[in-house]
């Protein structure tokens, strides 16, 4: 594990992180479920009987059956969901704090009426580790862009790539496929945006990294495509977490979601019809279905955030970052059917040669340029920030674009970025 934790050594102390989230994911599931009535009613009857009911380790499930709560903490568990169990069972926090102690209720209490205990404590805490040269860990090599058509991933599913229709999309991904091959990645970070599958309107997160160890493919309504499970890659998706919060970043944690068209066309475009992904992918999705959307300067600075965090990550891993999203197209409205090509290519000119020029546009011009679904364009920034290249260096590689229209209702742009 590469990252630094100042926090691991206080004494007495868990620090209730994405590690631990994974590590107690159904503990803490199995106690949100206490929030039903019925559910305590079945709990108390049988208890064994209702813990077997989740996928948690045996030794979980003995913590919990002990009422072990050091142990389930050590375990993943978080004071917050545990506290449903301590309710279930009739106790308070007052209660559940003493029995984690060592001391009796009363022993605690007294303490607690003296002032509680002392927070001071001798620490020795390294401070977070940055800018590791990427020759000793990671190795961001390249970035593609492509378009995220959920027409394509339907046109691949029914095997009709051979069609006059489809023959120049797929044909012109060709070169992609190869240059995957001889530069074949540990990691794809992947940012795309939900399309109404993972997040409804109850809860819309700006920016959200997936954490969990891997991610079903979503049914958006007439079934889940037929393409593998994608993987995940929990340690370095939890190292990014980590250092882009610590650069003001709020972004969101999400330990399990399904991902839709908007991640896994583009797999299925650059990797072909595969029984396995050849490689872990982070997912990070990004808001461009409800206003306010990020901004293109943001999601370039988030980019770069990115960058600095797999440079720091300490495992030798070749990592690529991917940007999706449909180029010029709008899908709703009088104007359903725009598609703007110029534009769309003085944005492929401007994404290789100025990028942070580029991250300027405004909302408004992508919206009455592009289309009201031209926004996931500011999604190519996210990867084109984590390249890295700064004013008057060198610019990367162009190692392959490609520009058709029309594909379904939208253009469909693709870009692969190597560094130099």
């Amino acid at each position: 594990m590469s990252i630094a934790k100042p926090y691991l050594n206080i004494p007495g102390t868990t620090i209730f992180d994405a590690e631990q989230s994974r590590r107690g994911y159904w503990l803490n599931q199995f106690c949100m479920s206490l929030m039903k009535a019925d559910n305590r009613t079945r709990f108390k009857a049988d208890e064994r009987a209702y813990l077997d009911e989740w996928p948690m380790s045996e030794a979980q499930k003995r913590a919990i059956a002990a009422r072990d709560l050091n142990e389930c903490i050590r375990l993943g568990g978080n004071i917050y969901f545990l506290a449903k169990l301590g309710a279930t069972d009739g106790r308070s926090f007052f209660q559940m704090a003493s029995s984690m102690t060592g001391l009796s209720e009363e022993e605690y209490r007294e303490i607690m009426l003296r002032g509680g205990r002392s927070g001071k404590c001798a620490l020795n805490t390294p401070a977070v580790q940055r800018g590791t040269s990427a020759a000793q860990g990671v190795r961001i090599t390249a970035s593609v862009y492509t378009s995220h058509v959920p027409a394509i991933g339907a046109a691949i599913d029914q095997r009709r790539q051979a069609e006059p229709y489809w023959q120049p999309v797929f044909r012109g991904y060709e070169p992609s496929r190869r240059w995957l091959e001889a530069n074949m990645p540990d990691v794809v970070v992947l940012v795309y945006n939900d399309h109404a599958s993972a997040f409804s309107l109850d809860f819309i997160p700006t920016f959200a990294i997936g954490m969990a160890a891997s991610f079903p493919p979503a049914d958006e309504g007439w079934g889940p495509r037929p393409v593998p499970v994608v993987q995940g890659h929990p340690e370095l998706a939890a190292h990014i977490a980590h250092s882009v919060i610590q650069e003001d970043f709020d972004i969101t944690l999400v330990n399990g979601m399904p991902v839709d068209h908007g991640l896994t066309v583009p797999l299925s475009l650059m990797c072909g019809d595969v029984e396995a992904w050849p490689f872990a992918v982070i997912p990070l999705a990004v808001n461009v279905v409800q206003y306010p959307v990020p901004s293109g300067r943001r999601c370039f600075q988030l980019g770069q955030a990115i960058r600095r965090a797999l440079e720091s990550f300490d495992s030798p891993l070749h990592v690529q970052v991917w940007g999706t999203g449909g180029m010029s197209h709008q899908l709703q409205g009088p104007r359903a059917g725009l598609i703007n090509s110029a534009w769309d290519n003085r944005f492929l000119d401007r994404l290789i040669a100025d990028p942070e020029d580029l991250s300027r546009v405004a909302h408004l011009e992508y919206v009455r340029e592009a289309g009201s679904e031209g926004i996931e364009l500011v999604m190519w920034l996210v990867a084109r920030g984590a390249m890295g290249d700064v004013a008057g260096g060198p610019k990367p590689i162009v190692r392959h674009r490609l520009y058709h229209v029309p594909v379904s209702n939208t253009a469909l742009g693709h870009l692969i970025l190597e560094n130099p």
